[in-house]
């Protein structure tokens, strides 16, 4: 895979822990930190599609699950904000057929590689690749999980907060075949005040003995005003408290990953809150 350096899948088959948005969160602090980032839709709602200005393309993602052997380069866009496009960041799109498609392309002998050989094919180069999972275990996620150096899972504090991670473990054991790959939970939409909470979900996660990024996506209302608007959200509140945060996550990735090249100069406390040095 030498078009793309390294692949992070950011999967979680529960819905509401703020996914997609700490996915191209992510993604966009690494654009800004200078890496070309390519990020690839595989949530038929396409609401990352939407947050990228690229929520209304005639091909998307699904071309290539509907035709293996249609040209990926037709599918990769340059993000936008406010229709400017963002230095670095690239998306493939998906749109709502997407989930139709995925089943009938079960059909295909090679259905786990559609993906792979897609990017195979790529005309550019990319610094890394993420991918926003939907909320469920299918094709298109065992594509992900198959390709990714990493899987992330973001993981809201509720009480709720770890239902469905074994299960994901699961399918990527037996994808990869094998139980020995990079994974990183994430702790977001994370409020601090709900101490007794976060205390109780932190050492059911221990006791599981998951790796827990240091770093947490702190609530936000910005992050439901950005969706409102169709911005990304590192556009739409830079250098909030938040924007930091998800360059700390950004930072972790990297290092976990060992991606040579900058970082971020921030400092994070005690409980992964983030904030500029």
């Amino acid at each position: 895979m030498n078009k793309v350096k390294k692949i992070v899948a950011f999967a979680n088959s529960k819905g509401g822990v703020s996914k997609t948005s700490t996915c191209l969160g992510v993604a966009s602090c690494c654009a800004e930190l200078g890496y070309k980032t390519l990020v690839v839709d595989l949530d038929h709602q396409a609401n990352l599609s939407d947050d990228v200005g690229r929520g209304d393309e005639d091909y998307t993602i699904t071309d290539l699950f509907e035709n293996p052997k249609f040209d990926i380069n037709k599918i990769v866009y340059p993000a936008l904000d406010n229709g400017n496009a963002i230095s670095n960041l690239w998306v493939v799109p998906a749109d709502i057929t997407l989930a139709v498609e995925a089943r009938a392309a079960e059909r295909f002998r090679h259905r786990l590689h559609i993906i792979e050989d897609g990017l195979k094919k790529l005309k550019q180069d990319f610094d890394i690749c993420f991918f926003d999972c939907r909320p469920a275990i299918d094709l298109t996620i065992e594509n992900a999980l198959l390709l990714s150096d990493m899987v992330v899972i973001p993981v809201n504090m509720d009480k709720r907060a770890t239902k469905g991670i074994n299960d994901l473990f699961e399918v990527t054991k037996e994808i990869k075949r094998t139980d020995d790959f990079m994974s990183l939970i994430v702790k977001t939409m994370f409020d601090r005040r709900n101490k007794v909470m976060i205390r109780a979900i932190e050492e059911e996660l221990s006791n599981k003995g998951w790796k827990v990024a240091n770093s947490v996506v702190s609530v936000s209302e910005s992050f439901k005003q950005a969706t409102k608007y169709n911005r990304p959200f590192t556009s739409f509140a830079n250098d909030s408290r938040q924007h930091n945060e998800l360059r700390a996550l950004a930072n972790e990735l990297l290092d976990s990953l060992q991606v040579e090249g900058r970082r971020f100069n921030l400092v994070v406390e005690e409980d992964g809150v983030a904030c500029g040095a």
